[in-house]
């Protein structure tokens, strides 16, 4: 959750942005965040999905 709030406040970091180099910076670093939840949220779904599968192979017995 906490690397969520960093990119919500990363982009309005770059929406406040007065300069282009600023915005360009903040950009490069919201981009990266973004990347890391995306990748934490794709990893959590795959092991929700494996827990699932085991719970389901569980009650199947």
């Amino acid at each position: 959750m906490d690397k969520i709030k960093e990119g919500k406040n990363k982009k309005t970091v770059i929406n406040n942005s007065r300069t282009r180099a600023e915005k360009v910076e903040t950009q490069a670093e919201y981009i990266e965040t973004n990347k890391q939840v995306k990748k934490s949220s794709r990893a959590d779904k795959q092991k929700y999905v494996e827990e699932l599968a085991t719970t389901e192979e569980k009650a199947a017995r």
